[in-house]
């Protein structure tokens, strides 16, 4: 009888393309939390959370094609939240256009993967 992994890894396959994005996202949301809202626990524990991930994918060679990414929890729950962040604030601050439309649907897209890990 095999056994099943009940509690299996989560794993984001990521392009390119997706990888180079998800680092700017990061980048961007660290900087931008750390100016804008007050140290606490909590947002300092994200923090760390995210920029040992940035670090991780900074590392990962530019002419990789294809990448199954392994996340823990707690990485899963700090992108998912960078991820809404970074929407919020595109939606904001740039104009509508097709191309912003574009990026924020492929954006969500990976955030809703990211949320049937949990």
């Amino acid at each position: 009888m095999h056994k099943h992994n009940l509690n299996p890894v989560p794993t984001l396959v990521l392009s390119f393309h997706d990888l180079a994005a998800v680092r700017g996202i990061i980048r961007a949301y660290i900087t931008y939390t750390r100016r804008v809202s007050k140290p606490t626990r909590k947002r300092d524990e994200q923090i760390l959370v995210l920029e040992s991930l940035y670090v991780r994918l900074a590392n990962i060679p530019v002419n990789v094609p294809d990448l199954a990414l392994l996340l823990s929890t707690a990485e899963v729950a700090a992108l998912d939240c960078t991820i809404a962040g970074f929407c919020a604030f595109v939606r904001n601050k740039v104009p509508p256009s097709r191309e912003r439309d574009e990026t924020l649907q492929d954006v969500e897209r990976m955030r809703e993967t990211l949320a049937q890990m949990c």
